[in-house]
């Protein structure tokens, strides 16, 4: 059964309701084992704890590199990308919040009843996978406080930004074949064949992102080309004759410090190195983070379920629809799921 990103949360209703209020969410390497733990309370107040910190699973890795090689080991993401996923769930906060909220303070919530020139947030690659727009609390449809001011008006789409995304040199052409991973993870990797490597699904993550932005929200196509500076000499000829204002978030330093050489309003956004081994959340921030973490391993296994981010024959609109496929090993969850599904599918289809 495959299931949007925002309706995941059918599966943890559907795991409560038969008594799995407790489990494990399992990596099926030996090597890594599991992740963490989610103990679902309130819907808006439950507790996921986190049994491989960064440091432990740096280390899973390395003993996967002296057991089966580089080459696996790059099937995997590396410890930044674990707590970057972990971060797009909202379940942890990035880590120089104060300093984002003055920078945004300072040149955000436009008063455009005043006449105040609309003002748009521009995301560099390496912040696109992550969810920014919801983690940094910036977005004009979620986040406009009461009064209408929002903390920006809007998205820059930069050119640069989606070539860097949609780039796909070993997609289906020369990614390890799944039985070999499946020699060295477990059989479930049997189903990622043809599938995008580790490092092409996040930007697979980071380009779903992009074209949303773009098919939602009020934005501006911007001409740039890649690198960083493509990318921040095309966004300063851009805005240099528009009335729209630009501030600009990126992962790397090299390119705040040439954005402001530029005159362009940045912010480093900086993710801790670890985090907190107990978190608490919402469901929805756990569904986020079954599909952030889906995605970039290819494979969770939860009591009665294995999800599966990639599959042999996941499909553009499996893509654009943010599913994941689930093999539910219950037939009492699976009489859930399609009980439930089309219910919530009817009630989005009036929305």
């Amino acid at each position: 059964m495959e299931l949007a990103h925002e309706d995941l949360v059918l599966l943890l209703n559907g795991l409560y309701e038969l008594g799995e209020e407790s489990f494990s969410v399992v990596h099926p390497a030996d090597e890594i084992g599991e992740l963490f733990r989610v103990d679902l309370g309130d819907a808006t107040e439950s507790t996921v704890s986190m049994t491989t910190g960064a440091v432990t699973y740096e280390d899973a890795l390395d003993e996967i590199e002296r057991e089966h090689g580089p080459t696996v080991r790059k099937e995997l993401p590396n410890e930044a990308a674990y707590v970057k996923a972990v971060t797009a769930s909202r379940l942890v906060d990035i880590q120089n919040r104060e300093e984002l909220d003055e920078f945004i303070t300072r040149y955000g919530y436009q008063d455009l009843q005043e006449g105040h020139p609309p003002r748009y947030a521009g995301f560099d690659t390496n912040l696109l996978p992550w969810r920014m727009h919801d983690v940094l609390e910036i977005d004009p449809v979620l986040h406009t406080k009461p009064g209408g001011r929002a903390p920006v008006n809007g998205y820059a789409l930069l050119e640069g930004v989606d070539s860097e995304l949609s780039i796909s040199y070993r997609y289906g052409k020369n990614a390890m074949p799944a039985a070999e991973l499946a020699d060295a993870f477990g059989p479930e990797y049997e189903r990622l064949a043809g599938q995008p490597t580790e490092d092409n699904r996040e930007t697979r993550l980071g380009l779903r992102e992009f074209r949303r932005l773009r098919e939602t929200r009020p934005h501006d196509i911007v001409a740039t080309e890649t690198g960083d500076t493509g990318i921040i000499d095309g966004c300063a000829e851009y805005y240099a004759d528009k009335p729209t204002g630009v501030v600009l978030f990126s992962n790397d330093y090299g390119f705040i410090d040439e954005a402001r050489e530029r005159k362009l309003p940045a912010v480093h956004v900086n993710f801790d190195v670890d985090f907190p081994r107990r978190l608490t959340g919402t469901w929805d921030q756990i569904a986020t983070l079954l599909y952030e973490l889906a995605v970039l391993f290819g494979v969770l296994v939860l009591p009665r379920a294995t999800l599966y981010g990639v599959w042999e024959g996941k499909s553009e609109r499996n893509w654009k629809h943010e599913e994941i496929d689930i093999d539910t090993r219950s037939e009492k969850l699976a009489a859930i799921l399609e009980r439930d599904q089309p219910i919530v599918q009817a009630h989005a289809d009036r929305q």
